[in-house]
């Protein structure tokens, strides 16, 4: 979603034969740090075309297009079309590139008890839905590749949030999830990736993190990023958990098991979240690798609660 590949109107206008559509206008969608993309009209309307810039395979990428595509039918969430050929995707000088419809829609600013219904809702039919199916490829969501690859003796951050880290990790590192209910989980399932109309939830998007994990790890990140993130009053906050945990259950129970490890699981993905932002600035930084522009700090207060 940062411009990685620059492309012109006539690399694009070619692509787009692939599609039989014609090209009425383009622009650069600059916002984001993995992937490129572009925004298009066309004569068949808007779509947003995307350059796979990550290190996976082709065949790699196409099992979310596959998946995607299956997903669509029970969650509004991001399309791939279909080109002449009836393929996912095309190869672009020597890059993967899909052509996915517009979603109408503005990302998430600010959360409200809606919007946590809402997403409880769709979550729930995600979970149901992807319930023992496989999506095996790698995340850049992984607690222990940060927690292996920062030297903390040697990196300039607060004494004090270094405490904050080492003491939550140690206290979670040997839990074991497998025993729990899995599936295919989006992962990244942040505000920003979640667009709404009128209030409304119209798309779900950014399934580049999504993989095989346990499903308490999404739950752990709308906790963290769309409810304890604001650091409500108690009284707010118990609500919109609560509140989400309850949606959530009317579309897929959530197990004994489940239920006694989420408060560990939401340590976990405010860790792994806050571990890859120093790991981003850190360490990516040395090599020029385009910095996402957020501070772990912004996060710690999640593992202060604990």
């Amino acid at each position: 979603m940062a411009v990685y590949t620059t492309l012109t109107q006539k690399d694009i206008e070619y692509i787009l034969q692939e599609y039989n559509l014609m090209l009425n206008s383009f622009s650069e969608i600059k916002s984001g740090i993995l992937n490129t993309n572009y925004f298009l009209s066309t004569n068949k309307g808007k779509y947003v075309l995307r350059i796979f810039e990550g290190e996976r395979t082709f065949e790699d990428e196409n099992l979310e297009l596959e998946f995607l595509i299956k997903l669509n039918t029970v969650i509004p969430c991001c399309l791939p079309l279909k080109t002449k050929q009836n393929k996912n995707f095309l190869v672009f000088k020597d890059k993967m590139v899909a052509l996915f419809y517009f979603i109408e829609g503005q990302p998430i600013t600010k959360v409200n008890i809606e919007n946590i219904k809402q997403i409880a809702c769709y979550l729930g039919k995600l979970h149901s839905y992807s319930f023992g199916k496989r999506l095996d490829r790698k995340s850049r969501i992984d607690l222990n590749f940060y927690y292996n690859n920062i030297d903390f003796s040697k990196i300039d951050i607060d004494m004090r949030h270094k405490e904050i880290i080492l003491t939550a990790y140690n206290r979670i590192k040997d839990i074991d999830y497998n025993h729990l209910p899995f599936g295919v989980i989006h992962n990244d399932i942040f505000p920003d990736n979640v667009f709404i109309d009128n209030n409304n939830i119209v798309g779900i998007l950014d399934f580049n993190e999504a993989q095989t994990g346990p499903f308490i790890f999404d739950l752990a990140i709308v906790i963290n990023y769309w409810i304890k993130i604001y650091n409500l009053d108690k009284a707010k906050e118990t609500l919109f958990i609560d509140t989400f945990l309850l949606e959530y259950e009317k579309q897929r129970i959530l197990t004994k098991e489940e239920k006694l490890l989420l408060p560990v699981a939401i340590i976990n993905m405010a860790l792994v979240f806050i571990l890859l932002r120093i790991y981003k600035f850190h360490i990516e930084k040395k090599d020029n690798i385009f910095i996402e522009n957020k501070c772990y700090s912004e996060l710690i207060h999640l593992l202060s609660a604990h």
